[in-house]
């Protein structure tokens, strides 16, 4: 054999031990754990959870990620967000994990975007085969703005007493898990150490048994009814909210039809309860309180409760807000419900709108810097529907006129209608008929 052959064989005797060296130095996984995300930033947009580069789910605020199982080997988690008005991703926080087998782990993301802290809260994995009569509890802390609290578990109308606490947390912390029987109980907390201060109460609530279940402690948002709210999630990642028992829903009317008259609105069968009197066209209320489930509603002349203009079934859901619209649908005054969204996000505004011009079926809608005319804009939005919510526009920071135009056509019906927009602003507004059958009226709802 030559030199060079002898050099060449060594060379090719080298490179595969040295390859077989590196194949054998990987990580071999030997099962898998299971991974999942909680948002527990307020103001946040939908947070992006990715394992390494790899999306894995969008976690709106007060949600969870769909649980996904990975090989028991190390990754780094990232958390980020998509600005509506920036090309690049935002990463928010990292998250370094060497994954164990048949342990479940539950990223809770809180504090701000500016400042993300990740909690990494774990728990081995539980298996229930459904005759189980006990489901497995753990309690998790995810508002910031409360500190720490005390939590009680008990059956309705027993006061909460100092010491009889199921867990005891500041935020970010969860309890050890513990078996409870499957019943009807109030779920109560109070300030740490202060049994007094209330500032969480449910309703009786069953949780059912066969399940692994965090039970969640939120701040409250603009479309909660409580300051703090609880969300109750499982193993399988389905999630359900535990109603606050002192704070009914809301509903704010709004009169949006001529073909009604100036009216009172009562909420009971005997009209003996008037909620609103003398709501003109135009006119909206402020949020009112009713009661949970089917609320009849009536409207009348003002002060002649013999003279119905409107008579309607409204129904409510606990913790949550409302808006009703009357207007008119096949030549009928109806009234339309909507569920509002007023929570501020902090990375852009939102405007929607309720169309209630009848005489635009159809119609577009302009958002264009302030002074500019619409003639090489492109609608933000097009064919818009009457009797129907707008689904949400976002906005930036600026100055903006707001113009609605016939449907495919410049033609104005209503506009130039001036928005000074702030970043997490929430614009409600309504479309409404005008004497001129020819024109619309654009006009934003005031804070309620």
């Amino acid at each position: 054999m030559t030199r060079i052959s002898q050099v060449l064989v060594a060379l090719i005797a080298t490179l595969a031990i040295g390859a077989c060296g590196s194949e054998s130095s990987r990580p071999v996984a030997t099962g898998k754990g299971s991974i999942r995300m909680i948002n527990a930033i307020p103001t946040s947009p939908e947070i992006g959870f990715l394992i390494e580069e790899r999306t894995l789910d969008g976690v709106a605020y007060k949600t969870n990620s769909s649980p996904r199982d990975w090989d028991d080997l190390e990754y780094t988690f990232n958390f980020e967000v998509s600005p509506p008005f920036d090309a690049e991703r935002t990463r928010i926080a990292s998250q370094f994990l060497d994954v164990t087998r048949d342990i479940e782990y539950t990223f809770l993301v809180r504090g701000s975007l500016d400042a993300a802290t990740v909690d990494v809260w774990q728990i081995p994995e539980r298996s229930f085969d459904g005759t189980e009569t006990i489901f497995e509890m753990r309690i998790g802390h995810a508002a910031d703005a409360l500190g720490s609290v005390d939590v009680y578990l008990g059956p309705e109308g027993v006061d909460p007493v100092l010491g009889e606490q199921v867990a005891t947390l500041a935020p970010g912390e969860i309890s050890p898990p513990s078996d409870v029987e499957e019943d009807v109980y109030v779920l109560t907390i109070t300030s740490a150490g202060n049994p007094a201060d209330i500032v969480y109460q449910s309703v009786p609530t069953q949780i059912i048994a066969s399940q692994s279940v965090i039970v969640t402690v939120f701040e409250g948002d603009a479309n909660d009814t409580a300051p703090v709210t609880v969300r109750l999630f499982n193993q399988l990642g389905s999630s359900s909210r535990v109603t606050e028992a002192r704070f009914p829903p809301t509903t704010r009317f709004v009169h949006a039809t001529m073909d009604l008259g100036t009216s009172d609105i009562y909420d009971d069968t005997g009209l003996q309860n008037r909620i609103v009197a003398d709501l003109a066209f135009g006119d909206v209320t402020g949020d009112i309180e009713l009661a949970v489930g089917e609320v009849p509603i009536t409207a009348t002349a003002p002060g002649n409760v013999g003279a119905i203009l409107l008579e309607d079934t409204l129904t409510t859901f606990a913790g949550s807000r409302l808006n009703y619209y009357f207007t008119v649908l096949s030549d009928e005054i109806v009234g339309t419900q909507v569920l509002v969204d007023r929570r501020s996000v902090e990375t852009s505004a939102r405007l929607t709108f309720f169309h209630s011009a009848i005489n635009h079926e159809f119609v577009d809608l302009y958002v264009v810097d302030a002074g500019t005319t619409i003639d090489d804009a492109f609608p933000r939005q097009v064919a818009l529907n009457y009797g129907a919510q707008t689904a949400p526009v976002a906005l930036n920071a600026g100055s903006y006129d707001v113009y609605i135009t016939t449907i495919a056509e410049k033609t104005i019906l209503a506009g130039p209608v001036s928005l000074e927009v702030a970043l997490g602003d929430v614009f409600e507004a309504v479309l409404l008929d005008r004497v001129d059958p020819s024109l619309a009226e654009f006009r934003f709802l005031p804070p309620p």
